[in-house]
């Protein structure tokens, strides 16, 4: 005789055992993937965040290799239509830099411009959120008689907490936090080498310096043409 089989089924001790095991495994998954999903973000928001300074770096150095004067004298008693000038000082909330240079990229080739423009760097609130800072650059592809104003700005680099500049002088041999191209001292001359500083917040909310160092090479006034 074939016995018969076992209509035995599972208890509910068994059932929510069971459910327990799966509730567990869940929870752990999730766990899992919520760090995995956490690190992913840190790592692209540190990756963003110095991608974005060093933007900004490799610009200012490149448009600072590039500045130049030209001399009073080439207008030949001639009204001046344009100043070009170097004038960097301490401002308000960081440096504040304004100079002419041969930086201006040309985007259109029937455009009544020339690689000369004015370039200006420095801080300003942000407009979303106004405890933070952004450092602003602004640029004229037309040189003028007002060489520190006009042009368009936008951010060159976001939440800011600090921006300096020293300027390296050839006949003193030394660094000046300084340099007024419209001063005696200063006059028809650059400096050799610009360096720059700026300081972000970094992930974990502590300041974080970069430092680089650009020569100019024009550091002489343009002479009469």
């Amino acid at each position: 005789m074939i016995p018969r089989l076992s209509r035995r089924g599972l208890t509910l001790m068994e059932v929510t055992l069971a459910i327990a095991i799966l509730a567990i495994m869940a929870t752990l998954t999730w766990g899992s993937l919520a760090r995995a999903f956490d690190a992913y973000e840190t790592v692209t928001d540190i990756d963003r965040r110095y991608h974005n300074v060093r933007v900004a770096m490799n610009r200012m150095s490149k448009e600072l290799s590039m500045a130049f004067l030209t001399s009073v004298r080439r207008h030949k008693g001639q009204e001046r239509m344009e100043d070009t000038i170097f004038q960097g000082k301490s401002g308000s909330p960081f440096f504040e830099l304004h100079f002419t240079a041969f930086a201006h990229d040309m985007l259109r080739a029937d455009a009544k411009e020339s690689d000369q423009c004015e370039i200006g760097y420095y801080g300003d609130r942000d407009p979303d959120d106004s405890s933070v800072y952004n450092l602003m650059r602004r640029e004229d592809p037309r040189i003028d008689q007002d060489p520190d104003k006009g042009g368009r700005s936008y951010v060159l680099a976001e939440n800011v907490k600090d921006f300096k500049l020293r300027f390296f002088d050839p006949r003193a041999q030394d660094w000046t936090d300084e340099w007024d191209t419209e001063k005696t001292e200063f006059q028809g001359r650059l400096p050799t080498v610009v360096e720059i500083t700026l300081i972000v917040e970094d992930e974990t909310g502590e300041e974080l310096k970069f430092v680089t160092k650009t020569r100019i090479n024009l550091v002489s006034e343009l002479g009469t043409i």
